[in-house]
């Protein structure tokens, strides 16, 4: 029976036919062809009793009359809401009607908050006036909610007409923020920080902590440098280098955070300007990305999570290569077309086609022979963690194990985290005592190879192996062939194994002094110890002939192993005030920062193995080699911070830093960095109220920052080595002949640079942080500018006219060099809710330019020629010629410009522009083309989705404005390919009947016509911007329904989750990934990756 109707549920039809199903299903059933969301006493009502239905056309009140009243249940229809409870036990069994108004402080209705009856699931929603009514239990209680509001539980006693006032949940704004050597509310931030949610990283199917940021902050720019196993993507904020690392305010090496567990991770920021970078020196000109792992929290029990997730990877992009009676038929087109004699005849082509002559006219689809469908992947961790009130404790350990795509299955990786995170207060002297431990174990293993790319370029011989080209013999053997794939992944080809180690560990005293409770006084002491071991033994794997069972003979076996150890510390002193009287608040920062590192290797090996034995000492001794470094590195620096805080409206901040460097003579060794910032929350303002109170602006805060920091180091050819300011001398091994013996020796080193000292870079922010709607919309704008100076330069011998002296370089002379970079960042949010159903969606953009104002590298030729010259000019890709198209007929050929060195040119190849008009078509027509590699626009877009314990959150992230230049390989120049189609998409190349083509005219080489159509142009230039689904998750929350009453376990969830799963782009047409670092499709692929995974606490 039912207690209530709406006129919704009266004019609903539903049509339903059930058989031998359960409540459970009937209730989905009813959710999926209407609006209604049924709500129910989980534990009172039997899910699982079996009913039948044969309705059409009926309203839910017929159906459910029918249905429930036979099994002692009734139900409530509340606007879309339907309410299933026991009939002896019902809402109308000693309950109570309760109706009123849910309203924000400035007295506004708010519309669609959610109202629970408090240990059921009896609720209803506010209306578009802010009304509800329903019934509850006698002395029930409710429990209201609505997005950017602090939920509130209201117990109505006797009240009829309930008034309930909402507050605004400020807790976005009192979130804990990591900067520096301290932390501030969101409230009170006055630097460009940018925060990414751990949680949104830990059930996604990746190997390391850098594969699964793209996207996620404005400003950070995540490059995937193609795929392989633990591959690194590079980091760059706001377009300049490597940032520092800094993990529990010390600074870390960029290994650390990248195999960093995400589980281990409490709070990641990502410090962007010199306000928020300059404490920590020298080193944080890039920007910092900053960690604090996770601590056990004080005065709670003890508890157990476990983290597991299975997944499988696949190539993302792999373009379909050609089979062997279509890679044959266009060699012989080419040839044709060049008058040259047809490599194949026509009985070749009708062998390769009907596949009667495995031997002599193979078809092997290579990709499909060497690497398997899919490479496994798993990842597990553990966490324990808890507290009392003087001590707490988090202890975690995780394992990640990672296969490849080859079918051999002979490369893989896997890695131990482990993390042990203590601390203690001694509350008589008002001590804290913190200890920390952490590290990694981790080891790959793969087939050796001898190519100077290393063990991925074998993916390389996968893509340009020829199809008629065998792969086995009869006996399913490796064939004899050079590069052969199949034989370079097995086990038989030796092995290149590492390990790697790293152990971290710190000690911080924070003392609060009995004299002052307002000053801590801290001191750090880290230290990292590093070590790798790498033990390469190459064999010729065997090889047979097509009709043998014995392997032919191959070079001797060689070994080399590697050994590099390293060390450093980490002395940091630091005093700490913190003072507020009335509205003012002051803190006060001083201290001190000391490392130093040393670090060796040593390496042996040995060549012409009789035997196999892979040990150092089985090798002859003829062929003995070794070697060694040692080296050691300090930095130290003061610092010292001031802020002010008026009623949390007012905001200055400065800090300045006295940083020393041993890379620079004792005399320039120390310079002095200093950065400023003001921030002015207007929405706190009396003036502003009334724009609060219509919503139009919940907060408004301006900021500003402007500072200076000091670089010890710049990339080439800008860089110092280590004392280039002293004089030296070189050693060198068997270099002089004594006695007709090659000895060693000693000779002059390169001439000191006395003149080395800091670089500078003056970073400036503006940016504004703003709420709307009740919070709900929410967002930031910022402008940067970083422009850096202080460069110094190795003068050229054809730039100054002197000979360099004794052979070498003149020493580097300071530089009026300039280099600048400047752009935005955008951050827009919202968030709601319908009913039960909560969602978000957020995006981020990032838009900056970089050039040099003055480039004290510009070559001659770039001087005398305007456009070549790299000063004063946004990023671009490089020299060359403009294209024209192609040459239509003889007569377009003979009435335009050729090319010096072109040769035989002919309908459908290239024409270019003859840039200076001087009718010859030279160098000095060479331009400045396309877009930097780089990109220069990034951003991602957030979605994420809530329901009754179901959760979806995806995210997209892009890149624009840069270019891709195709590589040898797709633009059919390759040594090893030749100059006729590999795969399918090359067929679209120019002829009369295809003047539109993608690719120019079928020839046989590029020395047909004196490489006209492979010399550097824009023609080989694609638009790089993709679009890509980055990363999904859809999981399942157990403990919403049913296991909500299981004390015992805390938490459960099932997640599917997915990476990489589409990429909307030019390139990949042409085959190619544009996050890749190979435009030839040689380098090992990306990697779509699906994966399943549980999450459990107790």
């Amino acid at each position: 029976m039912h207690l209530s109707a709406s006129t919704y549920s009266q004019s609903v039809k539903l049509n339903l036919n059930l058989k031998n199903a359960t409540l459970s299903e009937l209730f989905e059933a009813i959710e999926q062809q209407s609006e209604f969301s049924i709500l129910l006493k989980s534990n009172e009502v039997n899910l699982n009793q079996k009913i039948s239905v044969d309705a059409s056309n009926e309203t839910v009140e017929a159906i459910l009359g029918k249905l429930l009243s036979a099994r002692n249940l009734r139900y409530e229809v509340k606007d879309k809401h339907i309410i299933i409870v026991p009939a002896a036990t019902g809402v109308s069994q000693k309950s109570q009607k309760v109706k009123g108004s849910i309203v924000d402080q400035t007295g506004e209705p708010i519309i669609g908050a959610t109202i629970i009856e408090e240990g059921t699931t009896n609720g209803t929603t506010t209306d578009f006036d802010g009304l509800f009514e329903m019934e509850i239990s006698s002395g029930g209680t409710l429990k209201i909610s609505y997005i950017g509001y602090v939920t509130k539980a209201v117990k109505p006693g006797n009240q009829k007409d309930l008034k309930i006032v909402l507050l605004e949940d400020t807790k976005q704004l009192d979130e804990v923020v990591v900067v520096g050597y301290g932390t501030n509310t969101k409230r009170t931030l006055i630097s460009s920080v940018s925060t990414v949610d751990a949680k949104q990283m830990q059930n996604i199917p990746a190997t390391n902590i850098t594969q699964s940021l793209a996207g996620r902050a404005p400003g950070l720019i995540v490059q995937g440098q193609g795929g392989g196993v633990n591959k690194k993507s590079t980091i760059s904020i706001r377009g300049g280098s490597t940032p520092l690392v800094v993990i529990d305010g010390v600074i870390r090496s960029y290994d650390d955070f990248v195999n960093l567990a995400p589980e281990d991770i409490e709070n990641f920021s990502i410090l962007k300007d010199a306000s928020a970078t300059a404490v920590y020196g020298s080193r944080a000109a890039n920007g910092i990305l900053q960690v604090t792992t996770r601590k056990g929290k004080e005065g709670s029990k003890p508890q157990i999570e476990y983290s597991f997730n299975q997944s499988f990877a696949q190539p993302n992009i792999l373009p379909k290569k050609l089979d062997s009676y279509n890679r044959a038929f266009y060699m012989n087109q080419a040839a044709k077309n060049d008058g040259l004699t047809l490599p194949f005849t026509d009985e070749d082509l009708n062998l390769y086609q009907d596949g009667s002559d495995p031997f002599g006219h193979a078809n092997v689809d290579w990709q499909k022979v060497v690497l398997r469908d899919f490479a496994p992947q798993q990842k597990h961790n553990v966490r324990m963690f808890g507290g009392s009130e003087t001590n707490n404790f988090y202890v975690s350990l995780g394992y990640v194990d990672q296969g490849s795509l080859y079918r051999s299955g002979t490369h893989n990786m896997d890695r131990t985290n482990f993390r042990l995170n203590q601390s203690t207060l001694i509350k008589s002297i008002g001590l804290k005592v913190t200890s920390q431990i952490d590290g990694y174990v981790q080891k790959t293993d793969h087939p050796y190879t001898s190519t100077s790319s290393g063990y991925f370029h074998v993916f390389s011989h996968v893509q340009n192996k020829k199809p008629w080209e065998l792969a086995y013999n009869k006996y399913g053997l490796p064939y004899t062939i050079s590069d052969n794939p199949v034989s370079e992944t097995s086990a038989d080809a030796g092995y290149d194994k590492q390990k790697t180690n790293v152990v971290n560990g710190m000690l911080t005293l924070d003392w609060e002094t009995p004299w002052v409770k307002e000053l801590h006084l801290k001191g750090t002491g880290s230290y990292r110890y590093y070590g790798n071991e790498r033990k390469r033994w190459r064999k010729d794997p065997a090889q047979y002939a097509w009709d043998a069972k014995d392997p032919q003979s191959g070079a001797l076996s060689e070994l080399s192993k590697d050994m590099a150890t390293g060390y450093s510390y980490t002395l940091q002193f630091l005093a700490d005030y913190n003072k507020s009287f009335g509205k003012h608040t002051i803190s006060a920062l001083a201290g001190y920062e000391a490392t130093y590192g040393f670090s060796s290797s040593l390496w042996g090996s040995r060549d012409s193995y009789q035997f196999d034995i892979d040990q150092i000492n089985a090798g002859p001794d003829a062929s003995m080699k070794n070697g060694g470094s040692e080296s050691e590195s300090g930095r130290a620096g003061f610092v010292g911070q001031l802020k002010y805080n008026y009623d949390n409206r007012y905001l200055v901040e400065g800090s300045i830093r006295y940083d020393g460097s041993d890379n620079f003579p004792k005399k320039k060794r120390w310079g002095t960095f200093f950065s400023g910032s003001l921030g002015w929350s207007i929405a706190d303002e009396a003036f502003f109220e009334p724009i609060k109170e219509r919503n139009i602006f919940n907060t408004l805060k301006l900021r500003g920052s402007y500072g200076e920091v000091g670089l010890d180091n710049w990339g080439d050819p800008y860089s110092i080595g280590r004392f280039a300011y002293l004089s030296s001398y070189s050693y060198n091994s068997q270099a002089y002949v004594i006695g007709n013996i090659m000895q060693p020796g000693f000779s002059e080193g390169a001439i000191p640079s006395p003149d080395l000292t800091w670089f500078t870079t003056k970073q400036v922010d503006v940016g504004v942080d703003f709420s709307s709607l009740n919070s709900q919309l929410y967002g930031s704008i910022d402008y940067f500018y970083y422009e850096t100076g202080g460069f110094l330069y190795q003068p050229d011998q054809l730039q100054t006219g002197y000979v360099d002296p004794l052979g070498m370089g003149l020493p580097k002379i300071s530089t009026d060099g300039e280099h600048r970079r400047a752009g935005w960042e955008f951050q827009l949010g919202y968030r709601n809710n319908i009913g039960a159903l909560e969602y978000d969606i957020s995006g981020n953009f990032t838009i900056f330019d970089q050039l040099w104002a003055r480039n004290p590298n510009e070559s001659l030729d770039a001087k005398k020629n305007p456009y070549k010259r790299t000063t004063q000019q946004k990023g671009y890709w490089g020299i060359g010629y403009e294209s024209l198209g192609y040459y239509t007929d003889p007569y377009d050929i003979y009435n335009n410009v050729k090319r010096l060195n072109s040769t035989n040119l002919a309908s459908g190849d290239i024409k270019y522009y003859d840039f200076n008009g001087d009718g010859v078509l030279d160098g000095q027509d060479q331009i400045r083309i396309g877009k930097n590699g780089f990109p220069r626009g990034n951003y991602g877009v957030n979605l994420g989705l809530r329901y009754k314990g179901f959760s979806l959150n995806v995210l997209f992230q892009g890149a624009t404005r840069f270019d891709m230049e195709l590589g040898s390989t797709v633009k059919m120049n390759d040594s090893q390919t030749g100059s006729t189609p590999v795969y399918g998409f090359q067929t679209d190349f120019w002829t009369e009947n295809n003047p539109n083509a993608k690719f120019p005219r079928l020839i046989s080489s590029g020395s047909v016509n004196g490489n006209n159509n492979h010399v550097g142009s824009d023609f080989w230039l694609i638009n790089g911007a993709y679009f890509r689904m980055k990363d999904i998750q859809l999981s399942y929350d157990f403990k919403q329904i049913l296991l909500r009453d299981v004390n015992w376990i805390s938490s459960l969830n099932l997640v599917l989750s997915g990476q990489n799963i589409f990429t909307i782009s030019e390139a990949t047409k042409y085959g190619m990934d544009p996050e890749n670092a190979s435009t030839n499709n040689y380098a090992y692929p990306m990697e779509r990756v699906y994966g399943f995974g549980i999450n459990v606490g107790f």
